[in-house]
């Protein structure tokens, strides 16, 4: 049976690049959300302009209103971030730790990949927890941990998705799997 590899890849390249822009690129994400934020209070100062040519302006206004607020939101979503980065990272990371030790708890993984699974949820909630009560509030020095953390995960995504192909390669889809196939005693007697 083919696994499909595909989310694995997609995963892995929306990691690499995420993970490089905010590790080595934090003016990039910056200015990204600077465009978003200019382009809802252009679309909402047009949409505000359109009811005034219709005579419709008593409906429109306060949409546009808020349309405008949301993009100054969005605008400044970089400062409200930098502030608070240790504890929003630490709360991310947290529950990448959480979700990573559940999974090695729960599925039935070859000994060495669940240990190093278990190993790695268990790192991850320690970084987490010193992210959220840092100490020393190192802004630069979170981004730069999370950008490469985010570059561990592609390159996990990157292994899983090479995994799946050489199994795939190496199991033609005509041969069915029978490794958990069980048989009773009856069925046992009938084929001899």
């Amino acid at each position: 049976m083919k696994i499909d590899n595909s989310s694995y890849i997609f995963k892995g390249i929306l990691l690499t690049v995420c993970g490089v822009l905010f590790a080595f690129f934090p003016g990039v994400l910056s200015w990204i959300f600077y465009i978003i934020g200019g382009i809802i209070i252009i679309g909402s100062v047009v949409t505000v302009l359109g009811g005034l040519g219709s005579g419709d302006v008593s409906s429109l206004l306060p949409a546009g209103a808020v349309g405008v607020l949301i993009g100054i939101l969005v605008m400044y979503l970089p400062k409200i971030i930098t502030a608070q980065m240790s504890v929003i990272a630490g709360i991310i990371l947290g529950i990448v730790a959480i979700t990573q030790i559940v999974k090695s708890l729960s599925k039935d993984f070859t000994k060495g990949l669940k240990l190093g699974q278990l190993i790695f949820g268990v790192v991850l909630l320690v970084c987490s927890m010193f992210l959220m009560f840092n100490p020393f509030k190192g802004g630069n020095i979170i981004r730069i941990i999370i950008g490469i953390v985010m570059l561990l995960f592609a390159a996990f995504n990157y292994y899983v998705a090479y995994t799946i192909k050489q199994r795939n390669a190496s199991n033609p889809s005509n041969i069915i799997d029978v490794t958990d196939f069980t048989t009773s005693d009856d069925d046992h007697k009938r084929i001899q």
